[in-house]
């Protein structure tokens, strides 16, 4: 039977004990002392990691607004051109979900064809 601390056959287990030694009895390793030169060439890393970071931002973030702003000009142009479809296409329709059948496109075809009307 088991006792509370779970399966007693792992106690007995021999890759248990050993696990038990690697993990537990040796001393955790010391980082090497850093250099002034070093701490200073750390340093430089670190704020070059968050320089990229933030032109990545930058980027992630002017792309977003360069698509906000196209769709923005297709609606105006789509408004003077038809406020009827422009009306139809404002409209937020509820429970529409993506088809979950829908695959993604391959270079060979699917053993059973795709039907929208399924």
């Amino acid at each position: 039977a088991a006792s509370r601390g779970g399966p007693s056959h792992l106690s007995s287990d021999p890759r248990y004990e050993a696990m038990k030694q690697i993990m537990f009895q040796e001393e955790p390793r010391q980082l090497p002392k850093l250099t002034e030169e070093d701490l200073e060439r750390h340093q430089t890393i670190l704020r070059a990691v968050e320089v990229m970071r933030m032109e990545d931002r930058r980027k992630r973030r002017l792309e977003r607004e360069r698509k906000f702003a196209a769709m923005e000009a297709a609606y105006e142009a789509l408004e003077a051109a038809d406020p009827r479809l422009y009306k139809a296409a404002c409209i937020k329709e509820n429970n529409v979900v993506f088809p979950r059948q829908m695959r993604v496109p391959t270079e060979t075809p699917a053993k059973k064809i795709w039907d929208y009307l399924e």
